[in-house]
């Protein structure tokens, strides 16, 4: 004898992403924009002493990439440091497995992978994980607004109605 509780399938069914956006805003409530305000803080134009020249040289030409496009505020200076460095650190040991080789012999003169693929997967796996941080804030300050008119509605609409 079951007792009461959420059953699969029982309830009104979800409306569907697409559906949802077709109705709008159906309590026509107004729609709070949020607006994050840097308070006019910029990016430094000079990586920290800390770096590695190669970090260095890789913060100015990011730098100086951002500033061409208009987008140094938004960005926290500690990613692209972060990104600088480990920039750094993967071209280091990709020069070292360029210079190696992929395979060394251990101690039994066997083959086996160099410790510097492992390292520089890593490093690129790190380096793309910030620098998806800093593209995001880059494409999200340069995107246009959607003005909720799509070129293909005429294209599905004649389609749709059968007539030509």
């Amino acid at each position: 004898m079951p007792s009461g509780g959420r059953r699969p399938g029982a309830g009104r069914p979800r409306k569907a992403a697409a559906q949802k956006i077709l109705d709008g805003n159906p309590g026509k409530r107004p729609i709070e924009v949020l607006n994050f305000d840097t308070g006019g803080m910029e990016l430094p134009s000079e990586p920290p002493e800390y770096l590695t020249p190669k970090a260095k040289e890789i913060y100015r030409t990011v730098f100086g990439w951002l500033k061409s496009i208009g987008c140094t505020n938004g960005i926290l200076p500690y990613n692209l440091e972060e990104y600088a460095f480990c920039k750094a650190r993967w071209l280091e040991c990709e020069e070292m497995n360029t210079k190696h080789g992929l395979l060394v012999k251990d101690q039994n003169g066997k083959a086996v992978p160099s410790p510097f693929v492992t390292m520089a997967q890593q490093y690129l796996k790190q380096t793309n994980e910030v620098w998806s941080k800093i593209y995001l804030v880059v494409r999200e300050s340069k995107l246009s607004k959607w003005d909720e008119n799509n070129p293909n509605d005429d294209i599905m609409e004649k389609l749709l109605g059968g007539k030509s």
